[in-house]
């Protein structure tokens, strides 16, 4: 998959790459566009397809050598593999007969505008297109274009070939010979501006391509964001082309701009951002044994309560005693270092002894609350009890029994707000027994010691399922519907398994260690991964029912994010916090041996109250930047952890709690320099419970800031529910689907946040256990 298997020199810097890629050579149309990373390095880099043959499985790609991942690229051969190649993205062009259509194509703007001009001609249009370059080498396959036009001007800046002059010399040409219908504009975005100015002049329509900055091409990050009509528009999802008139020119010039010095930079040490060995530091856990021995017990004598080990337990100490033992505090690095190191997990972790102490203050309840307060059903007094008794593996046993992610929910839960708010302690005015530390021991013990379980699988019933996402919910059914014998594929839309789990959780919080062997853990149950897989873009829900899949899971999430839409936010940088967390977890932009880059704040404002602004303020003080964060409500409304509200207090973050920006103020570059915060006060309760802010009237306060970062929430992504014909659509393109996670096309489950909106780890995998096991009730009464 990938590899390359033509490669042309047009000039000096410019190269066309025919890449084996069936599944995008078979779905792709004229003006789509996909995402190419080279080396595992690599940032991802958005090209427009410049053709495809369906029966090579081939896509056919130009580039020009400008920066450091197009040079990394066009260093590549014939017979090398790029590295990940997905797509096709954005919307096609729209193609009918309008008439006579120009379409001009400036430089390298030619490659994308030659299947528009072939799907042009073959919609019965009277295409005459303009080529123009700065000379003649820069004239490229003039042969294809003349192929499918009427007829071609030429155009170079030195008048070495065709006639001297820019491109809208051509453009004016063709209208006064006679009537134009349409123009369609694509190449830098300066010509693609005069372009439409030269066809706004006679009010003929320009429709031109704006291939802008992206992180991962399917709406996730915003970073393609520009104004187009005056409101904000993601290009990667609403476009990439648009109406000329409604772009604001002013506004793409600046943002284009955005890493121009960091990309200088990199230019200047690319030596070093070729590919090369990396030294990985493995951490050795205080408990980590190598004689550790998997327990030999069936599952239902390690889940028994009436069990004689169980009862031995329990009669080991008197209810008193155990209510009187001091819940455990969790070890910590120290603040000032650990604000100082992006990778060292804040949390350490308990001790063996620490553990067992901890797991005897459990009652073991005969009804025990708290796993009603789990959404995954775990049953937490077994697991809890086979620490007390020193068996860690049988522990872990129980876990991974319910639940597919156990080292991970021990980190991220919110434990406190669901089986811990439900122990009987809590009911005698004394803190919960610690569920999830306890969990992550377990967990973390089973890793270090070698000694991994898989839970029991049934035999293979040979029904292949289709899984939509690699996030928690999406693993969490992949995990349920494998142990039940089905043939389970994952398809992600990235170049990692994980999700959420990888992009938008900082190390300091969820190692990616940690996740990548729960994800082995499914690997060796049986699951299949497959990486950049659009499911609706890459391959259609049809085509999979094709190709055998009974049943399909949308885990997709929620991956568009939310701006506040008021004056200046589209400056430069000011970004969303899944662009910021995306650019340093996933892509490594802050180490300066990987390519994708970043703008380094020294005074950063973070917006919002939730788990996501603490990642991201915290992220943002590990990258050397004084940080404030910034929340509209008071510190008891805020929806994040209590822990890392107090985590990111000890590193030296600065609350600014009831203010509320209102307006970001830029400098002659269009990068923000200052933020204007609304002064609020908190008035009636809202629909949540929670005291709404209101504004002091006249008050306002303003901060000096060279980075932004708005953590406000996400939307679900439209992406995937609205490429599936039929699927019933809720608000703001949830999936609507009934008690059984089950959408109004019987084959198709959901669960997450594409169906909630938001959630949290916890929830979206209880969504994947549910939808498992309704879709295997579903399946099995077919």
């Amino acid at each position: 998959m990938n590899k390359i298997v033509r490669k042309e020199q047009f000039s000096e810097k410019v190269f066309l790459f025919e890449i084996e890629a069936p599944l995008i050579a078979n779905s792709r149309k004229a003006g789509n566009f996909v995402i190419v990373r080279v080396g595992q390095k690599g940032e991802r880099m958005p090209l427009t397809i410049a053709g495809a043959d369906k029966d090579k499985g081939t896509i056919t790609l130009v580039v020009q050598q400008v920066g450091l991942s197009s040079k990394k690229l066009c260093m590549l051969n014939e017979g090398d593999y790029v590295t990940d190649i997905v797509g096709p993205l954005g919307n096609p062009t729209h193609i009918e007969k309008f008439g006579t259509v120009v379409c001009a194509g400036g430089g390298l703007g030619v490659a994308p505008m030659l299947p528009i001009i072939q799907a042009l001609k073959a919609a019965g249009n009277r295409v005459l297109s303009v080529m123009a370059g700065r000379s003649k080498d820069l004239i490229i396959l003039e042969d294809k274009v003349r192929e499918s036009s009427d007829e071609v001007i030429i155009m170079t800046d030195d008048g070495s070939y065709g006639e001297k002059g820019v491109v809208t010399v051509g453009i004016e040409k063709f209208i006064e010979q006679e009537h134009v219908d349409k123009v369609f504009a694509i190449g830098p975005p300066i010509m693609m501006k005069f372009s439409n100015l030269t066809a706004q002049k006679h009010n003929i329509p320009c429709e031109v391509s704006l291939n802008t900055i992206m992180v991962d091409g399917t709406g996730m990050c915003g970073a393609c964001r520009l104004t187009i009509g005056g409101k904000t528009k993601f290009v990667c999802i609403d476009g990439p082309e648009f109406d000329g008139a409604l772009v604001d020119w002013d506004e793409m010039f600046k943002r284009m701009g955005t890493f121009k010095k960091a990309e200088q930079e990199e230019m200047e040490h690319f030596q070093e951002h070729l590919d090369g060995k990396e030294e990985v530091k493995v951490k050795s856990e205080e408990f980590a044994t190598a004689q550790a021995k998997a327990s030999v017990d069936p599952i239902e004598v390690l889940t028994d309560r009436d069990a004689e080990w169980r009862k031995e337990l329990r009669a080991s100490m008197k209810p008193k005693e155990r209510t009187q033992i001091e819940r455990v505090k969790m070890p910590e690095l120290d603040p000032v270092y650990r604000a100082t190191t992006r990778t060292e997990e804040v949390n350490i972790g308990l001790t063996k002894e620490m553990a067992m102490t901890e797991a005897k203050r459990c009652l073991d309840c005969a009804k025990p609350s708290c796993v009603e307060g789990c959404p995954v059903n775990i049953n937490i007094p077994s697991f809890v009890k086979n620490i007390e008794r020193g068996e860690f593996l049988a522990a872990a046993k129980v876990l991974k029994n319910t639940s597919a992610l156990p080292a991970v929910c021990g980190r991220v839960c919110p434990q406190e707000k669901q089986c811990e708010s439900k122990c009987i302690h809590l009911k005698m005015n004394e803190p919960a027994v610690a569920i999830g530390y306890l969990e992550r021991f377990a967990a973390d013990y089973e890793r270090e010691s070698g000694n991994i379980s898989l839970p029991e699988i049934a035999p293979s019933n040979g029904i292949k399922i289709a899984v939509v996402g690699s996030g928690p919910a999406g693993l969490s059914f992949a995990g349920d519907m494998v142990k039940k014998g089905y043939d389970v594929y994952v398809f992600e839309a990235l170049h990692e398994i994980g999700g959420v789990l990888k992009y938008g959780i900082p190390e300091f919080r969820l190692p990616n260690k940690i996740v990548d062997v729960e994800i082995e853990n499914l690997s060796k149950m049986g699951v299949h991964f497959q990486t950049d897989v659009i499911v609706g873009k890459t391959i259609s829900v049809e085509t999979l029912e094709q190709q055998g899949f009974k049943g399909i899971f949308v885990g997709s999430g929620a991956g568009l994010p939310n701006f506040m839409n008021i004056p200046g936010e589209n400056a430069i940088n000011i970004m969303s916090s899944n662009e910021y967390l995306t650019r340093v977890n996933l892509m490594d932009a802050a180490n300066p041996a990987t390519d994708t880059p970043i703008n380094l704040g020294k005074k950063v404002l973070v917006v919002g109250g939730g788990n996501t602004a603490m990642d991201s303020c915290r992220t943002a003080k590990r990258l050397g930047a004084e940080v404030t964060l910034v929340y509209r409500r008071s510190e008891q409304e805020m929806p994040a952890r209590l822990e890392e509200v107090k985590h990111a207090k000890e590193e030296g973050i600065n609350f600014l709690c009831l203010h509320n920006p209102i307006e970001y103020l830029t400098d002659e570059a269009g990068a923000v320099k200052a933020a204007v915060l609304q002064v609020m006060e908190l008035g009636e309760p809202d629909a949540s419970g929670r005291r709404s802010p209101v504004p002091v009237e006249g008050k306002t306060v303003t901060l000096d800031v060279d980075q932004v970062v708005v953590a406000v929430g996400v939307s679900p992504n439209p992406l995937v529910p609205k490429s599936i014909e039929g699927l019933e659509l809720g608000r703001k393109n949830t999936i609507v689907v009934n008690e059984g996670m089950q959408s109004n096309r019987a084959e198709i489950f959901a669960g997450g946040d594409i169906v909630r909106g938001g959630a949290t780890v916890i929830l979206a995998m209880g969504d994947g256990r549910r939808a498992a096991q309704n879709m295997d009730d579903y399946l099995q009464k077919k």
